[in-house]
């Protein structure tokens, strides 16, 4: 198969992912693009071979390329990703896929429409972490899982001042749907569909911050299990603490982020497992969905299954508005 032309649009995270594409064989990075002209005349002093545009759809007009990369706030997902899939384009699109249930419903019209492929970015199931407790869940390791918790506990004063559409009151942005989802995508991953969610917010210290900067979100898993989905913004943490943390809770023992404790265990301590030497999970993910383009394969995070994450997500916002417990909407 000829290699494939991939534009990315956005190059705030999209730096990160361009440089992903810049080391896959199979693709040719042909242009970027972002409104900020010095964003983009950052990226192409060290990448001078690759064209900068500050208009998405004449980028696509004159580039035509196979993919799309669409690294840009949350709110313009939907209409990034519509854009690009009428010119024809597989899209790779940042999590939080879209930020409502009728863009959810857009989107996959627009995807079957076109006949396109739509992958959702969700690094977590790439990292370490989420290798080993897939790993261990697989082989029914830890026994029959009763409890876990996925934990998101930042600073955002520094970022969102930086870059003020985190914290815009005309789109405003959910701690649980902009950040939780990465919680919310491991258990799902982990332990299956949601039953029902129930929640609790609170704005007692980012003020400025138009909606809840700390949630409490409690699923309930059709399994029996029971998980809970923690995200605050506004944590006095030192800086490099801000990670999601994973705990899977079973009858045969215990996960917590990238180390496990197991029923009859000689040392009484906590046990670790050596993993490969791994590829950013950016760069997994782009060549991942590059290999489901060439091989007519549907990504495993596919436009329904980001569009059950945030699904999840807007019911547990729900549930933390309303005091009464939420059923996700199906996919």
């Amino acid at each position: 198969m000829d290699e494939l032309k991939v534009a990315v649009l956005g190059l705030g995270l999209g730096s990160q992912r361009a440089l992903g594409y810049l080391q896959n064989p199979n693709v040719r990075l042909c242009a970027v693009c972002d409104i900020d002209a010095q964003e983009v005349d950052r990226f192409l002093a060290e990448h001078p071979e690759i064209l900068g545009y500050n208009d998405y759809k004449t980028m696509l007009r004159r580039e035509k390329p196979d993919i799309v990369n669409i690294s840009t706030p949350d709110w313009m997902h939907l209409d990034h990703s519509m854009i690009a899939m009428k010119y024809g384009c597989h899209v790779l699109v940042e999590k939080p896929m879209v930020t409502s249930l009728a863009d959810v419903e857009k989107l996959i019209k627009g995807v079957e429409k076109c006949g396109v492929k739509l992958m959702v970015g969700q690094n977590y199931r790439r990292t370490a972490m989420g290798v080993l407790a897939k790993q261990l869940m697989a082989n029914r390791t830890l026994g029959t899982i009763f409890h876990a918790n996925a934990e998101s506990f930042q600073n955002r004063f520094f970022q969102f001042t930086k870059s003020p559409w985190y914290m815009s009151r005309e789109h405003p942005r959910a701690a649980l749907l902009g950040t939780g989802i990465h919680g919310v995508d491991m258990l799902r991953w982990l332990l299956g569909e949601v039953e029902e969610v129930f929640a609790y917010g609170n704005n007692m210290i980012y003020e400025d911050f138009p909606h809840d900067d700390f949630i409490t979100a409690v699923y309930k898993f059709k399994s029996g299990a029971i998980g809970r989905v923690d995200v605050s913004y506004a944590c006095t943490i030192p800086r490099g603490a801000e990670r999601l943390c994973l705990r899977l809770y079973g009858s045969e023992g215990t996960l917590e982020n990238d180390r496990f404790f197991l029923v009859g265990s000689e040392s009484e301590r906590w046990e670790g497992q050596t993993m490969p030497p791994m590829k950013d999970p950016f760069w997994q993910e782009i060549d991942y969905f590059v290999k489901c383009i060439q091989m007519d394969q549907t990504p495993e995070i596919d436009v329904r299954e980001g569009a059950r994450n945030v699904a999840a997500c807007i019911a547990g916002v729900e549930a933390s508005e309303t005091g009464k417990p939420v059923v996700p909407e199906r996919f």
